[in-house]
């Protein structure tokens, strides 16, 4: 073999290795999140052996109290029997058609919530996820925030704000001590004052007169300490030193390192104290008018004022107020945030659907309530006057004038046990549901399950959208009647949750968004999580509704991850990481 050949080869061989280990590389390094599939179920809010109804008349006839509608006479007692048509109790008709106008509000208020919800549920169809974006975890600089440079002295010798101890330097040229004797407490006037009790000889001790000495320092500007009742100390005998072997020692409360310090800007920086918290100085911040009068003096020590404060060295304490002050000398870069996009992400679009389609469910509920209630309060117009709807007998009979509530009962006619129940069912279970079939029927209100003979079933559907869950335009509804014999507890205008006993099983299957399905020729696949790596798994696709919910009907289960299958990392091979909110 020729030598230039030889070498061709090994230089192809390696860069197919190399492309190999690169295609390696890139996929052992980038990472995809995935979610469980039971997260991801939206479930199957349109499922038609599921419906909703309400008591349209019970055998126990209940006439509950409304504070809204007068009661102008009652015709019944406890104990009565009644027949059908035979008068129980009347209302103002006044209040009455107050009541009715109420109801038509509450009908109105009801079906402009429903258009509203199926607009935005509409919507929310039509919506394309976003892509979840992870936000960087917020870490605290370890730098400190930047101070400005050490400040320039203004004309009048002043400082505008500290940050360091060297500015103090050297801070008096002569002292001079006074004395004084009170009968009790310190003098509250200095030795320049008038009516002044001070002298600069020393005064001797009595048993019955307190003796106090104040040392007035003049610094190296000409100025003078401020006389402070809180800087007297007091001595108990005339053989008691007075410190003032210790007054130039620096630092100490006899000899603070002072600060001269304009009034516009009297600042000091914690980088002050913290660079002293060791040491226990003394510093006297003195606070000067734009006229250079003395208008404010502090004295801290450093120590001490370190340990109670939790500072950083770019946080400004005024000298004035002695309180931690805005950094308004200090500007920290602020480093951008990451951009999130705006909108849902996939688990999220997949709960806003479920949540809105559960909405409609409850506002078709409300609204069938309020028509029920406006078509008894309008068939009350013409007389005010409630009737018996069946033969029984009278019983629970309130006064008008007892505490009651809105819907506590006023009175009740006793016939039977049973109760009529009005529903719709899809056009889908038509061919599995006949009449005398029994359904389960499980009311909102006190909890009770109990089951119900089909009486009836309409044979036109019903001329008003459903919005029991789904508002499918693509299906019809039909209006049935079934009978609860045994249904003891319930009263007409109830909630109830129905389920019809058909051998089709819709609830168990799984419901995935389309964001999640990729389709490959006739067949359809999830990416899943397998050992830390995404793999390929075809799955068996039943029902598509609303245009982007599928019924996962084989392949997969709620225990499987799976990832967003649009995702630019959605390969075979990549490394999965389970999302936060499943791990936790």
């Amino acid at each position: 073999m020729k030598p230039s050949i030889k070498k061709g080869i090994i230089i192809t061989s390696v860069c197919a290795f190399a492309l190999v280990g690169i295609k390696f590389y890139l996929s052992s390094s980038n990472t995809i999140e995935v979610h469980s599939v039971s997260s991801l179920n939206t479930g199957y809010w349109d499922n038609p052996s599921t419906s909703t109804g309400l008591v349209s008349n019970s055998d126990t006839q209940s006439v509950l109290y409304d504070s809204s509608k007068t009661i102008t006479q009652v015709f019944v007692k406890d104990g009565q029997q009644v027949s059908v048509g035979d008068p129980l109790l009347s209302y103002d008709l006044t209040t009455l058609q107050s009541a009715v106008d109420t109801s038509q509000l509450e009908v109105e208020k009801a079906q402009n919530a429903i258009t509203l919800a199926n607009h935005e549920l509409k919507k929310l169809l039509n919506t394309t996820p976003v892509p979840d974006v992870t936000p960087e975890p917020d870490i605290p600089d370890p730098t400190p925030a930047p101070l400005p440079d050490i400040p320039n002295q203004d004309g009048n010798g002043l400082y505008p704000y500290i940050l360091s101890l060297s500015q103090a330097e050297k801070n008096f040229t002569n002292y001079k001590i006074y004395y004084a004797d009170t009968e009790s407490e310190a003098p509250e006037k200095g030795p320049h004052e008038d009516d002044s009790l001070w002298k600069e000889e020393r005064v001797k001790k009595t048993s019955d007169h307190t003796c106090w000495y104040w040392i007035e320092y003049t610094y190296i500007d000409g100025s003078n300490n401020v006389y402070d009742s809180k800087d007297v100390v007091e001595y108990y005998s005339d053989q008691q030193q007075i410190p003032s072997e210790n007054i130039s020692i620096v630092g100490t409360k006899q000899n603070p390192y002072v600060f001269n310090l304009s009034e516009a800007q009297g600042f000091v920086y914690g980088k002050l104290f913290l660079d002293n918290a060791n040491l226990n100085q003394y510093l006297r911040f003195d606070v000067y008018t734009n006229d250079g009068d003395l208008s404010s003096s502090w004295l801290v020590r450093c120590d001490k004022f370190a340990a109670k404060q939790s500072m950083n060295e770019g946080d400004m304490y005024s000298v004035i107020s002695h309180t931690k002050e805005e950094q308004k000398y200090v500007e920290v870069e602020q480093k951008p945030s990451q951009d999130i996009p705006p909108g849902y992400t996939e688990i999220e679009l997949a709960k806003a659907i479920r949540d809105k389609k559960q909405e409609l469910k409850t506002l078709d509920l409300d609204l069938r309530k309020a028509q029920l209630s406006l078509s008894e309060n309008k068939a009350l117009l013409n007389d005010g006057v409630i009737r018996a709807k069946r033969n029984g007998v009278v019983r629970n009979v309130k006064k008008a004038s007892d505490s009651l509530q809105d819907g506590n009962t006023f009175l009740e006619v006793a016939g039977g046990q049973g109760a009529y129940i009005k529903g719709n069912i899809s056009e889908l279970m038509l061919d599995q549901v006949k009449v005398g079939d029994t359904i389960s029927a499980y009311c909102w209100t006190n909890g009770e399950t109990f089951d119900a003979k089909i009486q009836s079933i309409d044979t036109v559907p019903s001329s008003s959208s459903n919005y029991n869950g789904s508002g499918n335009p693509n299906v019809s509804y039909y209006g049935f009647e079934a009978y609860a014999k045994e249904a003891s507890k319930i009263q007409a205008g109830e909630y109830l949750e129905l389920t019809f006993n058909s051998n089709t099983d819709t609830t168990s299957s799984i419901w995935l968004s389309k964001a999640y399905v990729k389709q490959e020729g006739n067949k359809y696949y999830v990416l899943k999580d397998n050992h830390g790596r995404l793999k390929k798994q075809y799955v068996t696709v039943g029902k598509i509704v609303w245009g982007d919910t599928m019924e996962i009907k084989d392949g997969l289960s709620d225990t499987d991850y799976i990832a967003f299958a649009y995702s630019k990392n959605a390969k075979e091979g990549v490394k999965t990481q389970k999302s936060s909110e499943d791990a936790s």
